[in-house]
């Protein structure tokens, strides 16, 4: 109940009547949506922690997620919001991320994963259902405004939009991929977002939702059959499958983001619930391999 109340700083100062109401809809939502939870845990990857964020604090946190290593960074459709290491509270938010230059121009209305990278915001961008225009747009990590700045990909390396990007600031590039049963990545420069080659996967890895670099690799999370997550050595392509969210049936597996956080958690993911009023952030720990 407390994540859901940290977005609403007048709370306290309702009458009782509705805290009280209010009170028993979040305190039966949240018991809801823990019980439908608990029908995976037999089979879902063990997780080290969870936060579970209801209602409108979930839409805000239902397409990517990625961090600079002192704050968290998420995005639905529509917005970017900035919170606390906690994910939950709430340092900016940019309720209508999507610029109206790139509405009026290329159509643009979908938001998905996000990537960081020297006090920018790297967020996908598609026109939905048309695919015609993947763009890539930068934000200012510390107030979420849009920059300015956008790259539109070439629409035929991206046949069905572009649901993610991953910064790897190290080799100077940034990395997407095809949406289904992706064959390979893709590889734009990171100064300029031309493109520089594909690098063939050693398997295939279906709707990725959501990457990130690190130590020499890139680590995806997807919306496949399992919701796995997958591990790919940048230089040779080769990819082993981490392991399998296996979330409860109906659910959503989101983007991905890599931070070492005290507690030993490592992988750290997003995933809408069956009923799409919560949305779950789990902890993981790295898996040998």
């Amino acid at each position: 109940m407390s994540t859901f109340f940290k977005n609403f700083k007048y709370f306290s100062k309702l009458p009782f009547i509705f805290t009280l109401i209010i009170s028993i809809v979040v305190g039966t939502f949240s018991a809801l949506t823990g019980a439908i939870d608990l029908m995976s845990e037999h089979k879902r990857h063990p997780h080290v922690s969870c936060e579970r964020v209801l209602f409108l604090g979930a839409f805000a946190r239902s397409q990517g997620i990625t961090t600079d290593g002192e704050s968290y960074y998420f995005s639905s459709k529509c917005s970017l919001i900035k919170t606390e290491l906690d994910g939950v509270t709430r340092l900016s938010l940019n309720a209508n991320a999507i610029p109206r230059e790139l509405k009026d121009e290329y159509g643009s209305k979908h938001i998905g994963g996000i990537s960081y990278y020297d006090g920018k915001i790297y967020v996908a961008i598609e026109d939905s259902k048309v695919w015609n225009h993947p763009i890539i747009a930068l934000y200012d990590a510390n107030t979420l405004d849009y920059t300015g700045e956008y790259y539109e990909l070439p629409a035929e390396n991206h046949e069905k939009g572009l649901p993610w990007v991953a910064v790897d600031a190290q080799n100077g590039c940034v990395y997407t991929a095809p949406r289904d049963h992706s064959p390979c990545l893709i590889v734009y420069s990171l100064e300029n977002m031309e493109f520089i080659k594909e690098i063939d996967l050693s398997e295939r890895i279906h709707k990725i939702q959501g990457g990130e670099v690190h130590g020499g690799y890139l680590y995806t999370a997807t919306d496949d059959e399992t919701q796995a997550v997958f591990k790919t050595n940048v230089k040779t392509g080769e990819t082993v499958k981490l392991f399998d969210r296996n979330l409860t049936s109906g659910s959503e597996g989101e983007g991905l983001t890599i931070f070492l956080t005290q507690d030993g958690s490592f992988i750290h993911t997003l995933d809408m619930g069956p009923l799409f009023i919560n949305a779950n952030i789990r902890h993981y720990k790295e898996i040998a391999n």
